[in-house]
């Protein structure tokens, strides 16, 4: 990604593409959770916390967003990024066959790419409201599989899968031996919390789950990610490769999210209003800059992947929108997919300006 931006640097551009909700100020936070922030940072150990991350943040973790796991199943990070880095370095070795949902938050595949893995995609249909198709993952599998990636609610579509199709899946891989990692980022921003999933942590051994604070929880400028899996051998591995890396979080940063984290429905729900709000919006959404899109109405997480219907390439889109109105896209090349579309993300308070500016 860091290619594409590097055009636009000095350009003083506003992102549009963003799919965390509208982060939340210090002030805001404290009046949601009805506690402020020097209060609950008062007297912190400020000594390295432990490599596996507190025990104070694993159980609130537990309590609250998790179901079957325990304390000892949960390794906190600096972000999710280093964690999903971990999680691959820890099971996947050059060769290694990994199968991947397309599109995709890119890091979730050039990492295995960079380590030499063998990587296949089965695309989701966009004609189809973005849906999976489980036999196309079956035949994938009986070629031979190390590991699976998924990312519902998915980013860039905003597509879900029901419980059925996950319950699948995961038979699927519990049938061939293939791990499972699962990038649950954004989940929590179901729109109807009928469609919320467990967590994969929950409903298999080689299941590994992804959460942060920064996206459903709207909390970026908090760098705390974790790792979740029930499988002893695969956590000892990664906190080997952690090591390496950030070794342990900030203690601040740890106390702050466990307690931002008891009242994960108050989060939620702010993000929701926004969300649903702003979804409305797109209900006739259907044209940039006269061009032609089709935007499928998500049922999760606050980004659509606004498909090109006009004979217009996306990365032109990108740049006439950056030259004429100052808003910054992504176009489907970051994406690992031909699809011809733009990520658009519109949880945030400005995305009624940015509707109207650009019809």
């Amino acid at each position: 990604m860091s290619d594409f931006s590097e055009q636009f640097i000095g350009q003083n551009l506003v992102s549009m593409h963003a799919t965390n909700p509208e982060p939340f100020t210090q002030i805001e936070l404290e009046k949601t959770i009805d506690q402020p922030f020097s209060e609950i940072i008062k007297n912190t150990n400020l000594g390295f916390a432990p490599d596996q991350g507190t025990e104070v943040l694993r159980h609130t973790l537990v309590e609250n967003l998790y179901n079957g796991i325990t304390t000892n199943d949960i390794i906190t990070h600096a972000g999710a990024q280093e964690a999903i880095y971990c999680a691959f370095n820890a099971v996947l070795k050059a060769g290694d066959r990994v199968l991947v949902v397309s599109p995709i938050f890119e890091p979730l595949v050039q990492i295995p790419e960079n380590m030499g893995c063998d990587v296949h995609y089965v695309e989701l249909n966009p004609t189809d409201n973005w849906s999976l198709d489980l036999t196309m993952i079956e035949n994938q599998f009986k070629h031979g599989c190390k590991m699976f990636i998924i990312n519902f609610p998915h980013n860039p579509t905003g597509a879900t899968i029901n419980l059925n199709e996950l319950n699948q899946i995961v038979s699927l891989c519990e049938k061939y031996g293939v791990w499972l990692l699962s990038d649950e980022v954004f989940r929590g921003l179901e729109h109807e919390i009928i469609d919320r999933l467990p967590a994969v942590a929950d409903l298999y051994d080689k299941g590994i789950s992804i959460g942060v604070i920064s996206k459903a929880f709207a909390v970026p400028g908090l760098r705390v990610g974790w790792l979740v899996c029930k499988n002893e051998d695969f956590r000892k591995e990664v906190i080997n490769i952690k090591g390496y890396l950030s070794i342990c979080n900030s203690q601040v940063d740890e106390k702050l999210v466990s307690a931002l984290l008891q009242s994960a429905d108050k989060l939620l729900l702010r993000n929701l209003n926004i969300i649903n709000k702003n979804k409305k919006l797109l209900d006739d959404f259907n044209s940039i800059m006269d061009c032609n899109i089709d935007v499928f109405l998500p049922k999760a997480g606050c980004c659509v992947f606004a498909r090109i219907l006009d004979d217009l390439g996306s990365i032109e889109l990108v740049k006439n929108m950056a030259s004429k109105h100052q808003y910054l896209m992504y176009p489907n090349t970051l994406f690992k997919t031909n699809i011809n579309a733009i990520r658009i993300g519109f949880g945030g308070s400005r995305f009624q300006k940015f509707i109207e500016k650009i019809r």
